[in-house]
């Protein structure tokens, strides 16, 4: 009689265990579900709801999108936007991991072509600096912001768009907030050919696109003191996407190497901005060109030449 009344209390306790875990997942699908279709209600320009085909557009019209249709980019938001910078915040940024580096070169500076140590001949050995490495790879082979996470102690961002190479980077324990994306001027999603296990059939993978803007106010970080650019061949359009009123960036290094637009053309632009070009690196041998850009409000290119000579 015990062993039954047993194996019955046995049965209900599993029963019980069972349905606590069929709710939890149908209460986290439910979850998502509504956090796709919840809509965020925004003030548009009265071009961009020209754009989306609203009738009589007015300036300062308001219009809501479901979460989804804008992280889709069906829905164009502005890159300050409150709502998004609360979708990068809580699904996107990865924190910087507490374990231990695995780092596999043991170089602390494994740079292609010393674009850090040119950096630091400009900001000097300054500590808890900001960096932004776009294009990070793996996070360590050719990597321009190792060595001032290393041994300057600085914070940073990481941005790889690849799949692959972003699992790669996690991987490595760096001391730096992280995302997966391509950078863009608005919201959405891209499609690309990709060598990973993340790919469709077809080796198409779906990689979301976020403004870099938007990545920093996610982040509270309007200081920038140096931002690595190397995202073969679309830098100019990138740059073309920072509203540089609003964000203090002092130094970049920018690949100059695989663009359709000329090298006079990066030049204009950044000077445009109220940037001058410190130097070139370049290494063709290991397909390397980078320009180096300093901010004129930071340090004047005079400043610089008295302060070497």
């Amino acid at each position: 009689m015990m062993e039954k009344r047993f194996g019955i209390h046995a049965s209900k306790t599993s029963f019980l265990c069972l349905l606590c875990i069929v709710s939890i997942i149908f209460w986290m699908i439910l979850k998502t579900a509504r956090n796709d279709t919840e809509l965020v209600t925004t003030t548009l320009s009265a071009e961009v709801l020209r754009s989306l085909n609203c009738p009589e557009p007015q300036a300062g019209d308001q219009v809501s999108f479901a979460i989804a249709d804008v992280m889709s980019g069906r829905a164009i938001l502005k890159q300050h936007e409150p709502k998004l910078i609360e979708i990068i915040r809580t699904k996107y940024l990865k924190p910087p991991s507490l374990k231990p580096y695995q780092l596999l070169t043991g170089k602390d500076n494994p740079s292609q072509v010393g674009q850090p140590t040119e950096i630091l001949k400009i900001l000097g050995r300054i500590r808890d600096g900001f960096f932004i490495e776009s294009g990070a790879f793996d996070g360590e082979v050719y990597s321009n912001s190792l060595v001032l996470e290393k041994t300057l102690g600085w914070r940073g961002l990481l941005v790889e768009g690849d799949p692959k190479n972003y699992d790669l980077l996690l991987q490595k324990n760096r001391k730096a907030w992280s995302v997966m994306f391509k950078q863009s001027g608005t919201v959405g999603q891209i499609k690309g050919d990709v060598d990973d296990s993340a790919a469709n059939k077809d080796g198409v993978v779906e990689v979301q696109c976020l403004p870099i803007y938007s990545i920093l106010l996610a982040l509270n970080v309007t200081t920038v003191h140096y931002f690595s650019l190397d995202v073969e061949g679309v830098e100019l359009e990138v740059l073309k996407t920072i509203p540089w009123d609003k964000v203090d960036i002092q130094t970049l290094s920018v690949e100059n190497l695989h663009g359709a637009w000329s090298k006079a053309d990066l030049k204009s632009f950044m000077e445009q901005q109220g940037y001058w070009t410190y130097n070139d690196v370049a290494k063709f041998t290991a397909a390397a060109y980078d320009f180096i850009f300093v901010k004129d409000t930071f340090k004047t290119k005079e400043d610089y030449l008295s302060q070497i000579a």
